[in-house]
């Protein structure tokens, strides 16, 4: 009884605690109460709000904001379209810094930051810390090159940062490398020899939109392992999404829309693996893999996405895998409407590994050269499994004999699948279809029927006539 009497009385102390610390909270008004927000977080304590009145805000004490290691909000009062911070374009400057292990309690909510110019994170810097930054515009921003130091992440650099960035438009920044012109998530174990940490970081890209960024839309890098969702990657000038340097996920990117990237839609690189799921990939041009490129040495696997109307110069519209050491799964997919100039217009497969295509659709992809829908090149010690797919042109297309071994050809068919109107990008099936079991169709009927909280999903006909 005794035990029990303790325990409630300390549950209410524990109680009355948080809300005595939530009673002396307090809330500093910028300019009302300092003229700067440094000035205004330098005088909060942890628990306080810093709230940004509306207007532009430049000059010292307005750029290179330093949170200092705080556990406190900085708010606009009106959102990112009423408040913006102005770097002015000035070398070595950027709107806000986080470099002191600030945690998930240090929250950044609802600004334009524009005009930063720095090698490392022209608008946002996350060193060795993981705020929360949410309903945020980061535009126009630069990564540049000096002497001093490496560049990337012309919007947003993290380094070894589990950051959670929610609802934020990275648009028009740029890198003059091709370290992410929109966002470089930089997940290295080792800094100056010393190991960091004893797990990957893992960074958060939710309910964002990377947009016409001057590079690559987000670039993850050494040993990463992102949470990327609900994601609207478009119109960048490199590929949308690269994995490079053993960036590795078990966090698959899921719900995305990778779309109009000029350097082609995903690419997994240099011993990274790379998840992806639920998620659409179309109208993206490269040279090689306009939808997917995967390299030699790199692991891909695709569940149940649409991978339509891509463009490769050389090999591979839809998907291009050269395997040496990965290995490559697709499934429930639908592969279609994408041209390579070369071979393999839906896919380019050269392999000494592992590849198997899986209950996926392939069909009406063309190709200027040979193989429209598929090029299969099996080297030593590959193996490579079409198994439960619906492929145009079938065994005889491929122009392989299937061996059984090296080449498993089994239960696939070659008839029309009846997409319910292809003309418009509804890739859902006709009642009566032949591969009524094939496809993406699962997440096509999601897409079509469900609805998120206060907004329509964008429809896969909607995306396809934009």
């Amino acid at each position: 009884m005794k035990t029990y009497k303790g325990s409630v009385y300390i549950f209410i102390c524990l109680i009355l605690l948080c809300i005595n610390l939530s009673l002396f909270a307090a809330t500093i008004h910028v300019p009302a109460d300092h003229p700067t927000i440094q000035a205004g977080i330098d005088a909060t304590e942890d628990g306080d709000t810093v709230l940004v009145a509306d207007g532009t805000y430049k000059g010292e004490g307005n750029v290179n904001i330093d949170f200092e290691g705080k556990r406190i909000t900085i708010k606009s009062q009106n959102g990112a379209e009423s408040t913006t911070v102005d770097c002015e374009r000035k070398p070595d400057t950027r709107g806000f810094i986080f470099q002191n292990n600030e945690t998930n309690d240090a929250v950044l909510d609802g600004f334009t930051i524009r005009n930063g110019v720095h090698g490392l994170g022209g608008g946002i810097y996350c060193n060795d810390a993981s705020p929360i930054i949410k309903n945020c515009v980061i535009t126009e921003n630069r990564a540049v090159a000096n002497q001093f130091h490496a560049q990337g992440g012309g919007g947003i650099y993290c380094f070894n940062s589990d950051t959670i960035i929610i609802a934020c438009k990275v648009t028009n920044n740029q890198a003059e490398s091709t370290f992410g012109a929109g966002v470089f998530l930089d997940g290295a174990w080792i800094k100056d020899n010393v190991v960091l940490r004893e797990t990957q970081s893992q960074p958060s890209l939710i309910d964002c939109s990377i947009t016409e960024n001057s590079g690559s839309g987000v670039f993850c890098f050494e040993f990463v392992n992102p949470v990327i969702r609900d994601c609207l990657v478009l119109r960048n000038s490199g590929r949308g999404i690269v994995y490079n340097s053993h960036a590795r996920t078990n966090n698959p990117i899921t719900n995305c829309r990778i779309k109009q990237n000029t350097g082609g839609g995903v690419e997994c690189s240099e011993y990274s693996v790379l998840k992806i799921t639920d998620s659409i990939i179309t109208q993206n041009t490269a040279e090689f893999g306009g939808g997917i490129s995967c390299s030699p040495t790199a692991s891909i696997e695709v569940y149940e996405c649409v991978i339509s109307d891509n463009i490769a110069t050389q090999t591979g519209g839809g998907i291009d895998v050269v395997s040496t050491r990965g290995d490559a799964k697709i499934s429930y997919c639908t592969i279609t409407q994408n041209s390579a100039s070369e071979k393999g217009g839906g896919i380019f497969v050269e392999s000494e590994t592992s590849f198997t295509l899986t209950d996926s659709i392939l069909w009406d992809n063309n190709s200027g050269g040979t193989h429209a829908e598929v090029f299969v090149k099996i080297n030593w010690g590959g193996t490579i499994t079409f198994r439960s797919c619906d492929i145009k042109g079938g065994l005889k297309g491929i122009g392989l004999v299937a061996d059984g071994e090296q080449f498993i050809y089994e239960d696939n068919i070659n008839a029309n699948p009846l997409f319910l109107n292809p003309h418009k990008g509804d890739y859902r099936l006709k009642h009566n279809s032949p591969a009524a079991a094939m496809g993406a169709q699962a997440f096509l009927n999601r897409l079509y029927s469900v609805t998120s909280v206060g907004k329509k999903l964008l429809m896969w006909a909607d995306i396809k006539r934009k």
